[in-house]
């Protein structure tokens, strides 16, 4: 397939749940998306005031300039193609590759993109010098910088994103008895599940999961102090799963056993009422 031809893969790569480290680093001669999909980066470049930031986000490394990015924190997940040819000035004369090597690029929408990435990698890994699989990891690459360049629009900073944690704060409050998948919650305001716990307890002032059971002690004190239902048939209906595990939970979060804890309310020792 002559037609590709004018585009060559230097290197590519997905790398899950590691810690990295590239020090003044020079890329001779090829350019390089670097995805981070998830965690904690610092990054520096020639020319840009360095960042750190918790992705989906990516960088463009390119030729004549030196970088360094490692891990901030704690692991991230990193995809990352690099590559050359007469086809990238092309690319670059139409604005579909980036022209500001170094500076982050939010990501809106990280799941196609990633799906995108990794269709390629897997395709040149299968072999890279086989002519079909090239030609159709070049229309991937090219896939995935329109991606890049046209996305879905971002809010400023994290406004929207703060009002749809409320939401879901609400939602949690409403019926914390479900089953909450924050892996999908994250994913649904495209955001790393390190920037969503962070930015979750910065408007709640606890986390997800903290939030979840605060919540769900609220409503079996109510329950209670309020009914005459069996612990066992309290723990199940705010969402404990069982007798034992809510007892346990509950006497940690309140210092004192179920039992107990209804029998003061009878007794005048406790308020009935549902706290905020």
């Amino acid at each position: 397939m002559d037609y590709f031809s004018d585009l060559s893969f230097v290197c590519y790569g997905s790398l899950r749940n590691v810690r990295t480290m590239s020090l003044n680093r020079t890329f001779e001669g090829y350019y390089g998306i670097q995805f981070i999909r998830g965690g904690e980066i610092h990054v520096e470049c020639d020319g840009i005031t360095p960042w750190d930031d918790t992705g989906p986000l990516l960088f463009l490394t390119a030729p004549d300039r030196t970088f360094s990015y490692y891990t901030r924190g704690g692991p991230l997940d990193h995809l990352y193609i690099c590559f050359r040819g007469e086809r990238v000035k092309r690319y670059m004369e139409s604005g579909l590759l980036p022209s500001d090597p170094g500076k982050k690029i939010i990501i809106t929408a990280p799941d196609e993109l990633f799906s995108v990435m990794e269709s390629a990698i897997r395709l040149l890994r299968r072999g890279a010098s086989r002519p079909e699989n090239h030609g159709k990891a070049v229309l991937l690459l090219e896939k995935a910088l329109l991606l890049i360049r046209y996305q879905p629009p971002l809010c400023e900073g994290d406004t929207c994103r703060r009002d749809s944690l409320r939401k879901l704060a609400e939602r949690i409050a409403e019926h914390p008895e479900e089953k909450w998948d924050f892996q999908k919650e994250s994913a649904e305001l495209n955001l790393s599940e390190v920037h969503f716990r962070r930015l979750f307890q910065q408007e709640n002032g606890m986390s997800p999961l903290r939030f979840v059971l605060d919540r769900r002690i609220k409503a079996a004190e109510l329950l209670l102090a309020s009914t005459n239902m069996l612990i066992k048939e309290i723990a199940f209906e705010c969402g404990f799963g069982g007798e034992f595990y809510f007892s346990r939970q509950f006497r940690k979060w309140k210092k004192i056993s179920p039992t107990e804890y209804r029998r003061q309310c009878l007794a005048g020792e406790y308020g009935t009422e549902e706290k905020d």
